[in-house]
């Protein structure tokens, strides 16, 4: 059997896990899986434009849909750290050119009572592109989550700079930095006092108030890219380093998978839609006018 397809069966049903004693095992399977793959950009865990779990302040054009999914790992879950795995799905939405909508949904997998997981964590973010990127002035976006929901899991209050340099006429690196704040907007847990969605808001601290503090303090990294057609990432997400490739299928299909920590492995898929783009009949009216 093709082993780009034995790799690609083994994350799916989550059987591969890389330990600490094969920490460098992993990485050649990644270039195995992409390797003479058209490749494109890809967004983050939670359906950013971002690498593997740090979002970036690339542009995305305006009328671009993208829904996908990510699998996050166990010992790096968000609600049932080091007990439950999750799964995250998310609808990300250009409204203008700079100013994106993320909808986004989190399960935990496996078995637990209903009133434990419920429908899921539902949590709405913005994007605001504070500067496009020119010459010599990179990118500049500001993202908030919305504290609207009882609990949003993976809360990113976060200002990131994003600058492209072209290494050669077909490699391009596009770097990253920024900070996470560790301050966030909390609604309280207890249904009864939450009349409305602007009831019983509290200001909290990640560091003291989540065991898992994502997105809490300076994150960074590196998008060494081929075209516009995918490439290998590097980054550290204010805990830990992290790396992944990404790859397009059908021009339209984005698969992504990376080690968090190198030491658990993440993997997600999107598909991306242009509301403005025109069906090919109208476009093929509109030319032959």
């Amino acid at each position: 059997m093709n082993l780009r397809l034995i790799v690609i069966f083994d994350i799916l049903v989550g059987k591969i896990y890389v330990k600490n004693s094969r920490r460098g095992s992993f990485l050649p399977f990644l270039l195995i899986l992409f390797v003479n793959t058209p490749l494109f950009a890809q967004m983050n865990f939670s359906g950013k434009p971002g690498l593997l779990n740090i979002p970036t302040a690339i542009e995305t054009k305006s009328g671009s849909l993208i829904a996908g999914y990510a699998y996050n790992p166990v010992k790096y879950s968000f609600r049932r750290n080091g007990i439950q795995s999750e799964s995250i799905y998310y609808v990300n939405l250009t409204i203008l050119s700079r100013l994106d909508l993320n909808l986004n949904l989190m399960r935990m997998n496996g078995e637990t009572r209903f009133q434990d997981k419920g429908i899921g964590d539902r949590q709405l973010d913005l994007k605001y592109l504070i500067l496009k990127e020119k010459k010599y002035q990179p990118s500049l976006a500001l993202y908030l989550s919305m504290p609207f929901a009882i609990d949003n899991s993976f809360t990113t209050n976060a200002l990131v700079a994003t600058k492209t340099f072209k290494l050669s006429n077909n490699f391009f690196a596009e770097v990253t930095g920024g900070y996470g704040s560790p301050v966030y907007i909390k609604r309280g847990d207890s249904e009864k006092e939450n009349s409305n969605i602007f009831s019983n808001l509290k200001i909290q601290n990640k560091n003291t108030d989540k065991r898992y503090k994502y997105l809490s303090g300076p994150i960074g990294g590196l998008n060494l890219r081929y075209q516009n057609k995918g490439g290998v990432m590097l980054e550290w997400d204010s805990r830990h380093f992290n790396i992944g490739a990404y790859g397009k299928l059908f021009k339209k299909w984005t698969i992504q998978a990376g080690v968090i920590n190198f030491d658990q492995v993440t993997f997600g898929t999107s598909y991306a839609l242009n509301l403005k783009a025109l069906p090919k009949r109208l476009k093929k009216a509109n030319e032959n006018k």
